[in-house]
């Protein structure tokens, strides 16, 4: 192997360890024109659909975090809203949910298709879907006529079976497919690989969600009407 190969292969080497187990994929965090939304007389809206068991326990925190991204859509004057979620009983395959997690770092692939095809007739924007599996949480961000997917791992284990996680990971998910990337302040909602961050430390004893930070702020700002 020449010089030129053998670093080359050690670079790719360094890459592969930060970008495995990270499930945020690259942002399309264009200017959204509101003609591209569900629109109402209180104005623009993005329909949520949950999927998973009616009994799950992570359909209440998951409510919560859509309640959350509302209430920080209002403090950034923006109109958009997404509309109370409905809850379907429908099954996705959890191998279908592993593969487009482990594709999430990249930006989607095979697998990334076949969900979004297995959505198409979902009526809604942005689909929850809770697995039954311990995959890595992974978001699809939405795109014009295309939904955006926020994927979620088991909750009976750690970290999620630890208290406040599961509404906080929901909120983040939802963030990237919003169009937010990762940050590396502990403190905020979306701080993700490659900082240290993870679900654990979202567990708190009361409930809270974590903030998003000024950057975040700007760029809902610029994305969303």
């Amino acid at each position: 192997m020449s010089l030129t190969r053998t670093s080359a292969a050690r670079s790719l080497a360094l890459v592969i360890p930060l970008l495995s187990g990270s499930a945020c994929p690259l942002r399309d965090a264009g200017r959204v024109d509101s003609t591209a939304l569900y629109e109402t007389p209180a104005g623009p809206r993005l329909r949520i659909a949950i999927i998973g068991n009616p009994s799950d326990p992570r359909i209440a925190p998951a409510r919560e975090a859509i309640d959350y991204w509302n209430r920080e859509f209002v403090r950034l004057g923006r109109r958009l809203h997404l509309d109370s979620p409905t809850v379907r009983g429908d099954s996705i395959p959890d191998e279908l949910l592993r593969s487009t997690s482990g594709e999430a770092v990249i930006g989607g692939g095979p697998a990334t298709t076949r969900l979004l095809a297995k959505l198409s007739d979902v009526p809604a924007d942005i689909v929850i879907a809770l697995s039954t599996t311990d995959l890595i949480s992974f978001s699809v961000p939405w795109r014009a006529r295309s939904r955006g997917v926020a994927g979620i791992r088991r909750s009976d284990i750690p970290p999620l079976s630890l208290p406040n996680t599961v509404r906080n990971v929901v909120a983040h998910e939802l963030g990237h497919v919003l169009g937010l990337g990762h940050n590396g302040d502990a403190a905020t909602l979306m701080c993700g690989r490659p900082a240290p961050c993870r679900p654990a430390a979202f567990a708190s004893d009361s409930v809270r969600f974590f903030p998003l930070t000024a950057t975040d702020d700007q760029r809902l700002r610029e994305r969303w009407p």
